[in-house]
């Protein structure tokens, strides 16, 4: 959605999220156009294999150098605090034991956000709301179990992409803005392509977890509805930090 300022300005705004980005000022585009043609030339996909796609990638395009640099700009340290994980099952006896709901093995992740295939990701919701509102509907799955997770990583990098960034990483934001949809709803061939390319980014510049708004959980209209992605090679150290036995969600 587009919201025009006068005749000279406009803003776009995410329908999921409501990240908001300047994409016409003064009668002139903002670098938010170099940004929207690069993430569609990664939403378009290509025969050659991902690792090595990403390398030239990031040693053409200026603007992927611009979204290194930024990461650098907004990351954090001490990545400390409670948090959730679900899982679906056919029944609910016996239930679950925790070693169900930790990091998955590896080899039988799907493809998600900021995975593609490769290796092994954690991801945690802040709420146990909203980790059941991540888990995909299965009818022969009907049973959700919540996990809970107490993360204590000290000196662990993050950085946190559920917040404003306009004014401190604006190639960030515009990325984002162009990414924040449900799979099915993206106008790409390959809607996880930018995402899972900043994460990426993120490895390269020692940021081993993100912090990102829940498309699925309505983060538009609660600010709690937040996801966290803990990225190689702190997923091991994350999958003890489980605390109690899962239990089910009602």
């Amino acid at each position: 959605m587009l919201l025009m300022k006068g005749s000279l300005s406009a803003r776009k705004i995410s329908g999921k999220t409501g990240r908001s980005a300047q994409v016409l000022l003064n009668d002139e585009r903002t670098y938010h156009v170099v940004v929207q043609r690069f993430v569609q030339t990664l939403g378009a996909g290509t025969g050659w294999p991902r690792m090595l796609y990403w390398w030239w990638l990031l040693l053409s395009y200026p603007v992927a150098w611009r979204t290194l640099f930024e990461i650098g700009k907004a990351r954090s340290t001490s990545l400390c605090g409670t948090y959730f994980r679900s899982q679906r099952f056919k029944s609910r006896l016996p239930a679950p034991s925790s070693s169900l709901l930790g990091p998955p093995p590896r080899g039988k992740q799907t493809e998600g956000r900021y995975n593609y295939g490769r290796g092994v990701v954690l991801y945690l919701s802040r709420s146990a709301r909203v980790a059941a509102l991540e888990s995909r509907n299965n009818p022969k799955k009907p049973w959700i179990f919540i996990q809970r997770f107490e993360l204590s990583f000290p000196n662990l990098r993050y950085i946190r992409l559920a917040q404003d960034l306009e004014s401190t990483a604006p190639v960030l934001q515009y990325l984002l803005i162009e990414s924040e949809y449900l799979p099915e709803q993206s106008p790409l061939a390959h809607p996880y392509k930018a995402t899972q390319f900043l994460a990426f980014l993120c490895r390269l510049r020692g940021v081993h977890a993100i912090e990102y708004p829940s498309v699925w959980a309505g983060y538009k209209n609660d600010p709690d509805a937040v996801n966290m992605v803990i990225l190689p090679p702190a997923v091991d150290a994350a999958g003890t930090m489980m605390k109690g036995d899962p239990v089910e969600y009602r």
